[in-house]
């Protein structure tokens, strides 16, 4: 991945393409943010990516924009910071 980054699109080749509501992709990155913070929490995130602290201010802004302007019953509880 890391040599394919400056070739253009149309070198490689397409294994899977879905489309999908912003709102049901909204909600389900959401969904696997919150998962990953729950799991590892800040402390246990910066330890395994040690270059950058989880994006617990972009989660939330995500979040509040889902809410905000999609239609989206369902729950997006933000885990406790450490």
């Amino acid at each position: 991945m890391f040599k394919s980054f400056d070739l253009p699109d149309d070198d490689g080749v397409l294994l899977w393409s879905s489309e999908q509501s912003r709102t049901a992709f909204a909600h389900v990155v959401v969904e696997a943010a919150q998962d990953v913070l729950r799991l590892h929490g800040e402390g246990g995130y910066r330890k395994k990516w040690m270059q950058h602290p989880f994006p617990v201010a972009e989660l939330r802004e995500l979040r509040h924009l889902h809410l905000e302007q999609d239609t989206c019953d369902l729950p997006h509880e933000l885990p406790h910071p450490e």
